[in-house]
């Protein structure tokens, strides 16, 4: 009786073993079957992700070549309307640079000088920001070690339209000031400027008339910098870090699924 009581109580020991290993088994299968679950939502939001990034790619790519020919297009207009002008600005910059320090020092040696060094020297004066036109000022102004450098670095783009018909007024109202066979027999100094004045004038009326042009340009431009920038971020994301964590997931969805069975 003792031994067949001793058999009944192992065999309920084993039975409760047996169930509580059971329960132990069913809650990691079903932790199992939850990981697996969402490593097939994983997969499936990887691969969506993919297919979006491939998508963008594509139209990225359209966009940018769009993008490219229009600014082709509105860059040779630009350059046309620049194409007449640009040769002379270049040969009047090229005069500029090659006036000697010696020319220079006949002007500053002057008590007062002819009307037409004045009338040149007042709007070379005022479009380097200086509204003093007085004869020591110029003077001042010539005694610079770099005038010549200072001249060559203006800019005629940053010439407002208000400054620039302020000088063509001064011309207007001294034309035989500024004309060649009168300047140059005159100074061999202003000559070149006079020339320079007239170049770097016509030169700011055709980027005025081209501004609006020219803003779309740049905002064209800015614009595909950016699409090529998001292009390149696409293109690197989609290769690695879509594609090898989808990879892995499919591993672990597969391993699970095998496990299973």
């Amino acid at each position: 009786l003792k031994a067949g009581l001793k058999k009944l109580s192992e065999a309920q020991q084993l039975v409760d073993e047996l169930t509580k290993k059971a329960h132990v088994q069913k809650q990691e299968l079903a932790q199992k079957q939850a990981e697996a679950d969402q490593a097939l939502k994983n997969i499936s939001k990887a691969m969506e992700k993919a297919a979006e990034r491939k998508q963008e790619v594509e139209q990225l790519q359209k966009e940018l070549q769009v993008e490219s020919e229009v600014i082709e297009q509105k860059k040779d207009v630009a350059e046309g309307e620049l194409a007449d002008i640009q040769p002379l600005i270049d040969d009047a910059r090229k005069a500029v640079g090659s006036i000697s320090k010696s020319n220079l020092d006949e002007l500053r040696m002057l008590k007062m000088p002819p009307d037409a060094i004045h009338d040149v020297f007042s709007v070379v004066l005022r479009l380097m920001g200086n509204y003093d036109t007085s004869w020591g000022s110029m003077k001042k102004f010539l005694s610079q070690r770099s005038v010549i450098e200072n001249i060559l670095a203006f800019d005629a783009s940053t010439l407002t339209n208000d400054k620039r018909k302020e000088c063509e007024a001064i011309m207007k109202e001294h034309p035989q000031s500024f004309e060649k066979n009168v300047i140059y027999r005159v100074s061999q100094a202003a000559g070149p400027l006079a020339d320079w004045v007239k170049a770097t004038l016509d030169y700011a009326k055709v980027l005025e008339r081209i501004k609006p042009l020219t803003d779309e340009l740049n905002k064209l431009r800015k614009k595909a910098d950016a699409s090529r920038a998001r292009l390149t971020q696409c293109q690197k994301l989609s290769l690695i870090h879509i594609s090898e964590p989808t990879r892995l997931l499919s591993i672990s969805y597969a391993v699970f699924c095998l496990k299973k069975k």
